[in-house]
């Protein structure tokens, strides 16, 4: 297959990338950086270098997306619902203009978990794919409208991947919030790190190799993914402060200090339970890598490095 990944040098896309490279397919990736642009053939990905939506894709990503066979939509989701909508609407665009009989091609958004928040704990709080979505975390709420547009369009085969809190070599979220304040604690000279928690706190987790995997799998199969929506996530919710105490442990720092959450970070500490099905019944998806607790000893290291390289 042809797949193209919008947001190839962010921290879910360009591992996507990398994992549909290995597994065989040719690979293109959107850039917004000239530079970013120069690293990617070194990983086998085709370099697209513009800005979606002022460039519209017209000139540039528009004629490469128009003969993929995968759309990957990994770009930041800090533009809302109207740039995803503008990126999606343009890429329906190009498919009108395909022959009748082609194959439809597939589009995978890229959701998030909060979007199922329900609570605190408890059975109130437990979901699955097959549950809508909820109003607890407002500031997820405008990701229903993009998702809904994707999930019913009949010309692609619309899927959405939700991921959780994504670890794994830079560390994502986990990295800037959690992370970095210890690191520069430590490079300070200090004992204590500060973060954002709540003591109630357990959090879906993913390593990023295997989020990716999961991309590869729902791309090879679009037209059995059609109209899903497939959670992302390990078989079990870590609890933050377990996370916490695993850094203090890993890093010799003595503690950490807990700030209370704003209105800005109430998804940051909700508490999700989830059980992923489709993953599995549907494309075979297992992850494999070890969780962000468990693993501290391999994830702690591995973003010093992204750090001081």
């Amino acid at each position: 297959m042809k797949v193209l990944v919008l947001g190839a040098s962010g921290f879910i896309g360009y591992r996507v990338a990398q994992a549909f490279v290995r597994a065989g397919h040719i690979v293109y990736g959107q850039t917004r950086s000239e530079s970013t642009g120069k690293t990617l053939p070194a990983e086998e990905i085709v370099p697209v270098v513009c800005d979606p939506l002022v460039d519209a894709g017209r000139a540039i990503w528009g004629p490469v997306a128009s003969q993929c066979d995968v759309v990957v939509d990994a770009l930041a989701a800090s533009g809302g619902s109207a740039a995803a909508l503008a990126t999606f609407n343009h890429f329906l665009s190009l498919v009108s203009k395909r022959p009748r009989a082609a194959p439809k091609p597939t589009y995978i958004y890229t959701g998030g978990l909060w979007s199922l928040s329900r609570g605190d704990g408890g059975l109130e709080s437990w979901t699955d794919e097959r549950q809508p979505r909820s109003d607890y975390n407002p500031t997820v709420a405008w990701r229903a409208e993009i998702e809904d547009v994707v999930l019913l369009e009949d010309k692609v085969n619309g899927t959405v991947i939700r991921p959780p809190i994504i670890y794994g070599y830079a560390a994502s979220y986990v990295g800037v919030n959690i992370f970095e304040p210890a690191y520069k604690a430590l490079k300070d000279g200090k004992k204590t790190f500060e973060t954002t928690a709540a003591e109630h706190t357990r959090w879906q987790t993913i390593h990023t190799d295997d989020l990716a995997d999961l991309y590869v799998r729902v791309g090879e199969r679009g037209n059995i993914c059609k109209g899903q929506t497939f959670l992302a996530i390990n078989p079990a919710s870590e609890r933050l402060t377990d996370i916490l105490d695993a850094v203090v442990r890993i890093t010799g720092l003595e503690s950490y200090i807990v700030k209370q959450a704003d209105p800005k970070n109430a998804a940051w500490v909700s508490t999700l339970n989830a059980k992923a099905s489709l993953g599995a019944a549907l494309v075979g998806w297992q992850p494999k890598r070890m969780s962000l607790v468990d693993g501290m000893p391999i994830y702690w290291p591995a973003f010093v490095a992204s750090k001081d390289n």
